[in-house]
């Protein structure tokens, strides 16, 4: 998840979880329902990508995360797709009113209080990202084992050929997998996934899993914005 800052993909930067006019009334209230804060799970995801002249995608990032509906605990270990943080791990606790970000090679946790995340964490999703139209669902697949309606936007920005896919759990309308694919002229610019790989649904949690402790020889730090990839998604 190198730092992009072609032209190309400026516009992902400004796009937010927005809703769009037109489009289908059951396309919309699905993908509602998908980022509503009423999930309880477990899970692992692998965030994946390729860049111009990759033919295999690097090496993934694995996410561990545990929903439980507004509070969530996500740990993640960077791989190859983002060098900068390779072999670094990311820590992250929403307890329901503060978000808690561990370092501890630094000794330090950063907080901040948040009624919600600007464009959403990876396991959410847009309706409508300028300059697209809204999703539209083209059909059903399987991930991680459970059945997936798929909703697809398209379209060019610049001189880009823009895809964004979305696999939604028809069951349990939890975002399992998404898919970001740039193209110029046929030749490939971008291309990242984030998928579920497992999946426990209404899991027992253990004591403290949301709870934060913070050891006496730390620093606690106040953010004024959070600077996580993987809770501020760009798709």
């Amino acid at each position: 998840m190198a730092k992009r800052k072609s032209k190309l993909l400026g516009f992902l930067l400004l796009a937010g979880f927005i809703l769009g006019c037109g489009g289908s009334t059951s396309e919309r209230s699905l993908v509602e329902m998908t980022n509503r804060d009423n999930k309880r799970f477990r899970g692992v995801w692998v965030y994946k990508s390729r860049m111009p002249g990759q033919v295999e995608f690097s090496e993934g990032t694995r996410i561990d995360i545990a929903i439980d509906r507004r509070k969530f605990h996500l740990v993640a270990k960077w791989g190859a797709a983002y060098p900068a943080k390779r072999g670094q791990t990311e820590e992250w606790i929403h307890n329901g009113k503060f978000l808690w970000e561990l370092v501890p090679l630094l000794k330090q946790a950063n907080w901040l209080e948040i009624k919600g995340l600007r464009r959403g964490p990876f396991w959410k999703m847009p309706y409508q990202m300028a300059p697209f139209g809204p999703v539209k669902n083209i059909g059903e697949e399987d991930v991680a084992g459970r059945a997936c309606k798929v909703l697809r936007t398209r379209g060019r920005y610049d001189q880009g050929d823009v895809t964004l896919t979305y696999w939604i759990d028809e069951e349990r309308s939890v975002l399992l997998k998404k898919e970001h694919l740039l193209k110029a002229g046929g030749i490939l610019l971008v291309h990242e996934i984030y998928e579920c790989e497992d999946i426990e649904f209404d899991p027992g949690f253990s004591a403290g899993m949301f709870e934060v402790n913070i050891p006496s020889d730390w620093v606690k730090v106040e953010k004024l914005h959070v600077d996580s990839e993987l809770l501020d998604t760009k798709f």
